[in-house]
């Protein structure tokens, strides 16, 4: 961008001399013939320089560079008098009212070209420096981490938040060693893997591009989550580009939980509360015409139902704070994953289920607890159901050791084929706006975010493909063994 040099002269005369002098030399010229003329252009154009002439009619210039230095807004800009009088006081006054420089007529040519040069120059610097200071100022008070990259992924600069996140020294005058995935794979699992394909470029079209680092539950701390944005920097050397890191945990589990208590209270609730609804029922319409037995049987079914609602509600608070304990010694034992999946989908109307246990898995713990194995199998077995073109799917789950010493749990059914987009966006934690805390992506209802949330939380993996053999989907979930402590 052309730096802008107003010239403020009352004689067109001199005007025009300076316009001779400074013409095709790189600049924007703007004319002003009065000193109140000149300071509401200067005020309208913000120039990088003023050439302002001492001798103007009603406002001289000595005023007018009083007038400048006294506006906020205008105090910075560097104003070089013109005077055709060699006279001390009136140089002195010049300084004195905040002039930069002076410069005497008749120019010499040269000398005028360089001096705007170097002022120009000078301005343009301070103003870098002044902007530097200005975001500098902002990235250290910033709640969000910023990054700077350089060549495509070497980290040049990173703010306090952003060295706090990654778990480096916060002095940010401290060396940076290692690239931004180096750095960052430390501390930190990339999720979806298919987004981080090809990083540092940005995400190609058909895979998701919102991008994550999540570090799994410790036994000292709950998850992490760290939403990942890329920004291309204008006019920056090539391969730079900044990135922000932004926590977005409390949104992913008050979410996430905010659907799990859904679906427990949707499930947990409805079988006891059928049972004494419908008794109460029958013996409020026809107790007069009911026996003694049937009355005592249908007391005692809605009797039944009360305690298991009881039993139930006490078990529903453990779904307020659904984490994944990923090293707690009381994780989910597979030796009862056959009973779990078969109740869940009785619970959920699947008649035609069947799990293959390969190998002797059966006292392997999996590093989540029962609710969320509960809410997992809800969600996969509930969308099967839901999305079978004659809600009858017939599932069949696949448990095998994973070559990371985890357990693969594969779900196929034989429902519909999903297409490449809700392949690719199916998965991702609460990307786009949510319909009712369900977690489904518009347009879609595919509950299948939740399950990603808590996998990805426990430090495993996740796949959603088709199937190849025939319609349906295949849901591959990679889970981690409880930690022996």
């Amino acid at each position: 961008m052309k730096p802008t040099i107003l010239i403020v002269d009352d004689e067109p005369s001199g005007q025009q001399v300076l316009e001779s002098i400074l013409l095709e030399q790189g600049y924007t010229l703007e004319f002003a013939s009065t000193g109140k003329e000149a300071l509401k252009k200067a005020g309208d154009l913000k120039p990088d320089l003023i050439l302002l002439d001492i001798m103007l009619p009603e406002v001289d210039g000595i005023q007018v560079c009083q007038m400048l230095r006294r506006d906020r807004e205008l105090a910075k800009i560097p104003v070089v008098m013109l005077t055709a009088l060699n006279d001390r006081d009136i140089r002195i006054a010049s300084l004195d009212a905040g002039a930069d420089d002076f410069i005497s007529k008749p120019f010499d040519r040269a000398e005028l070209r360089a001096r705007v040069r170097s002022i120009t120059r000078l301005n343009k610097y301070r103003l870098l420096y002044e902007r530097n200071m200005m975001f500098s100022w902002i990235g250290e008070q910033a709640s969000d981490g910023y990054l700077l990259v350089q060549n495509g992924d070497e980290v040049v600069y990173a703010n306090p938040r952003a060295r706090f996140y990654l778990g480096l020294n916060v002095d940010t005058s401290a060396s940076l060693a290692g690239s931004f995935m180096e750095i960052a794979v430390r501390q930190y699992r990339p999720q979806p893997q298919e987004a981080w394909k090809g990083w540092p470029s940005p995400a190609t079209k058909g895979t998701p591009h919102v991008r994550y680092l999540v570090r799994p539950e410790t036994e000292t701390s709950h998850e992490f989550w760290i939403e990942v944005t890329t920004f291309e920097i204008p006019n920056a050397d090539p391969g730079s580009s900044m990135i922000r890191l932004r926590d977005v945990t409390a949104d992913i589990l008050n979410r996430r939980n905010t659907r799990s208590f859904g679906e427990a209270i949707t499930h947990k609730v409805r079988t006891p509360m059928t049972h004494i609804v419908s008794s109460l029922d029958l013996l409020a319409r026809h107790a007069p015409k009911l026996s003694p037995e049937e009355i005592a049987k249908l007391s005692g079914t809605a009797l039944m139902g009360a305690k298991r609602l009881s039993e139930t509600l006490d078990r529903i608070l453990k779904y307020t704070r659904l984490y994944t304990n990923a090293n707690n010694t009381d994780g989910f034992e597979l030796s009862g994953f056959k009973e779990l999946t078969g109740r869940i989908a009785a619970e959920v109307g699947i008649t035609d289920v069947v799990v293959n246990m390969h190998g002797s898995l059966e006292q392997v713990k999996i590093a989540l607890p029962l609710q969320s194995m509960e809410v997992l199998l809800w969600e996969i077995l509930g969308n099967s159901k839901k999305f079978h073109p004659a809600h009858t799917p017939q599932v069949i789950v696949d448990v095998t050791p994973a070559s990371s010493q985890g357990i693969n749990l594969q779900f196929s059914d034989d429902g519909i084929t999903l297409s490449p987009k809700q392949l690719t966006t199916a998965w991702l934690p609460y990307y786009q706006g949510e319909k009712d805390f369900t977690g489904e992506m518009p347009g879609m209802g595919l509950g299948l975010s939740t399950v990603n949330a808590i996998v990805w939380g426990a430090g495993g993996n996740s796949h959603l493909m088709n199937r190849s053999d025939k319609p349906g989907v295949v849901i591959r979930l990679t889970i981690p063994p409880v930690k022996q402590v």
